[in-house]
């Protein structure tokens, strides 16, 4: 049973997701700034040939980075443009936007200036496939595209077809204020949190527990009023656990998480889990099925994105390496975010990829033991 504890924290809200007593993720809402999937009426600053790139003033004190492959035309300096967020500004880099814009449902991505139908390659059945691309032919509107997204697999044409309507609507709201606004100047503001969470997890959420019953949100599962939900849960107990470098199995393996500017290595030990009398092969299986899932759902909670290296004890049977490696893809199909399993390496590594986003939230609480760094050891207090 999947649940979402809602806590009021000054001004703003936290949000934790819970499958069972299972912390899956964490948010915390952002108060103002640059997010992605923002949409802006800006103006092209100016135009940096050897980068082959612009850069667009979206506000007075902000200029995002905009590479021509990410517009059809090549822009001139002065010109106005409706531009999208990808990736906020970080130090000294600039925002990371893009002239496609793109519009998210639950069941489809409405892409109105991009000419193409297509869909999640999670979706893997061909019949189901097949429907889903002759109902995004019949529902798109002329000269747009979209992406029939994982949920759309199974939902009926009337429910995919009246989001596509919603989202048509989106886009020409944001058209007809760009013909008004003067630039440069937000249009259209990222998705409510809340709308977001409820959107994106797979197979829903089963119950809302929410501390305010003056703001008991909008939802199609059940809500009920709950105080200390997340002192009920040990939300803060789970989460400081989560972020450390070493991370205990239920079995008594560990796991041993170093991110670098490259990549993110994972490695597994068998710490102090001996197997009992399942011999070696069968023992270091067991160990790593529970490693796989856990590091699947840290992965999405620690938010790590990009290149990851993980280490599993090893396995001589390549048979125990196909059972590790479809445990880790199943347990990643949750996930929201995409994830790409590219396989063992020679050197008997997993290397998997997941992409790099910027959540909708603020940094994660500093942990009082490990001042933000992760690199909290056993029996250090």
């Amino acid at each position: 049973m999947k649940r979402l504890l809602i806590q009021k924290k000054g001004d703003q809200r936290q949000f934790a997701l819970l499958d069972e007593k299972r912390l899956l993720a964490f948010f915390q809402e952002q108060s103002g700034g640059i997010e992605s999937e923002q949409i802006y009426l800006g103006v092209v600053d100016r135009i940096v040939k050897g980068m082959e790139a612009a850069f667009i003033r979206l506000d007075k004190d902000t200029v995002g980075f905009l590479p021509f492959s990410e517009c059809k035309q090549k822009p001139r300096s002065g010109d106005k443009m409706l531009v999208q967020v990808k990736r906020p500004p970080t130090g000294e880099k600039a925002a990371y936007v893009t002239a496609d814009i793109s519009l998210a449902g639950r069941t489809v991505l409405f892409t109105p200036l991009l000419q193409r139908i297509t869909l999640s390659k999670r979706i893997e059945d061909e019949s189901e496939r097949e429907r889903l691309l002759e109902i995004g032919r019949r529902i798109c509107p002329e000269k747009c595209g979209l992406v029939m997204r994982q949920e759309s697999a199974g939902a009926t044409e009337d429910d995919i077809s009246r989001e596509m309507q919603s989202l048509w609507d989106k886009w020409q709201q944001i058209q007809e204020k760009s013909f008004h606004a003067k630039a440069p100047c937000l249009l259209e503001t990222r998705e409510d949190i809340l709308g977001r969470i409820l959107r994106e997890e797979r197979g829903g959420v089963d119950e809302i527990l929410c501390d305010d019953e003056n703001a008991i949100p909008p939802a199609s599962c059940p809500v009920r009023i709950c105080e200390n939900s997340f002192a009920l849960y040990n939300v803060q107990s789970h989460l400081e656990k989560s972020l450390r470098r070493k991370i205990w199995l239920d079995c008594g393996g560990f796991l041993v998480i170093d991110r670098t500017e490259a990549m993110t290595v994972i490695d597994v030990n068998s710490g102090k889990f001996t197997g009992g009398k399942s011999g070696t092969e069968n023992t270091f299986l067991k160990l790593n099925l529970e490693a796989a899932r856990e590091i699947a759902r840290l992965l999405r909670l620690r938010n790590i994105g990009g290149i990851i290296l993980i280490d599993f004890v090893d396995m001589q049977n390549e048979e125990s390496r196909e059972k590790v490696s479809a445990a880790l893809g199943e347990s990643l199909q949750d996930d929201p975010v995409k994830t790409v399993l590219h396989g063992f390496t020679s050197l008997g590594l997993m290397e998997m990829t997941r992409k790099k986003i910027e959540t909708q939230v603020s940094p994660l609480p500093i942990c009082p033991r490990c001042h933000g760094t992760g690199l909290i050891e056993e029996g250090l207090t």
